[in-house]
């Protein structure tokens, strides 16, 4: 059986794919879909551990220094 703290980090990496994908798309599909990523994932920020955040906020950093 899968516990919380696996789904979580399922659903995080899951998140972190979304946003690598969404870098790859044209910029006029870029600036309608960061903002809803960004929405998704600050209510997906509430739901994480400490550890699991710091990775989160890592990745997408690193996601959105890309896309400037």
């Amino acid at each position: 059986m899968t516990d919380s703290s696996e789904l979580q980090g399922e659903i995080t990496a899951l998140c972190c794919f979304v946003g690598a994908l969404a870098s790859t798309l044209p910029l006029s599909s870029q600036m309608r879909l960061w903002p809803a990523f960004e929405q998704k994932a600050s209510q997906l920020r509430d739901q994480l551990s400490q550890e699991a955040l710091r990775g989160f906020e890592l990745a997408t950093i690193s996601l959105s220094s890309k896309r400037g």
